[in-house]
């Protein structure tokens, strides 16, 4: 199976005074932290979307970077950038890069959920509450082009409900992002 990692780093990091994506956190920005987490995990395509050079400056020639021109439109139009660069995967995860103490067992566990549970969409979650990163088949995908301004995948998982198959992290901490 086909599935790509969609990494979303063109935020404008509107509640936080500065750019988030450089904040370090454990020594290092938190788009690195997303990368170090992601990038030994065997994608078909690792998709790297931002407005920011000074992140594609340090991104390994392996990670496939998609220019976000119009970071303004919201999260929903990179999620259609990732999406547009291959319209071949039969499924794509998008990760956010705000959460530096998710895991990478957890992102292995989402996908092997993903592969056998037979749904077409797998979130991670606490206690509950789903969280990023999550997974979308393809049959979504024009759900996803169709999203706007600051809708995200979000909206579509909750359209379809019986089609989701959640992991439960063990530590809420995974699920965390850093907004202030």
């Amino acid at each position: 199976m086909k599935i790509n990692c969609v990494l979303l780093a063109a935020g404008n990091s509107r509640r936080f005074k500065g750019n988030k994506l450089l904040y370090q956190v454990n020594g290092k920005p938190l788009y690195q932290a997303a990368l170090d987490i992601l990038l030994p995990i065997p994608w078909n395509r690792m998709i790297l979307v931002t407005q920011y050079p000074e992140i594609v400056q340090n991104v390994p020639k392996t990670v496939q970077v998609v220019w976000n021109h119009q970071p303004d439109l919201g999260i929903s139009h990179s999620i259609q950038l990732g999406i547009e660069a291959d319209l071949q995967a039969d499924a794509y995860l998008f990760s956010v890069c705000d959460q530096p103490y998710l895991t990478a067992n957890s992102i292995e566990k989402l996908l092997e959920l993903f592969v056998h549970s037979n749904k077409g969409i797998a979130a991670l979650s606490y206690q509950g509450r789903s969280g990023n990163p999550v997974i979308f088949s393809k049959k979504y995908s024009r759900e996803l082009l169709q999203l706007s301004g600051d809708q995200g995948g979000k909206m579509v998982l909750q359209q379809h409900t019986k089609d989701v198959s959640y992991w439960e992290v063990e530590h809420e901490i995974e699920l965390m992002d850093i907004d202030r």
